[in-house]
């Protein structure tokens, strides 16, 4: 029975790299449009609060929640492209396998 690294080592990067090319203008898109719509969400939340006339402690407090939530998702997705080179730069690295290197 093969194991998932030989299976690795005999895809080319011929194979796989249209494949790749999709994925990767995906994450691209995804990982730059995601930050903006958060940002253009948090001055809209911003903008309601400002012209409710009453500012409340407790709706100052759940548009700030929501605005660094908000953040806390943009930087994770925004990481995530970087994080999955680093875990495929150490498997390459270890394992030997050249598939990975087309990433």
């Amino acid at each position: 029975m093969m194991n998932f690294v030989q299976i690795l080592d005999e895809i080319s990067c011929s194979d796989i790299g249209p494949i790749l090319g999709i994925i990767k203008t995906f994450v691209n898109v995804i990982c730059w449009a995601v930050p903006v719509i958060i940002v253009i969400l948090s001055v809209i939340d911003i903008a309601k609060l400002v012209t409710a006339g009453n500012l409340d402690d407790k709706l100052k407090k759940e548009v700030t929640q929501r605005i660094i939530s908000r953040i806390i998702y943009a930087i994770i997705i925004f990481l995530v492209p970087y994080i999955v080179s680093i875990i495929f730069k150490v498997v390459s690295s270890t394992t030997g396998t050249t598939a990975l290197s087309c990433w």
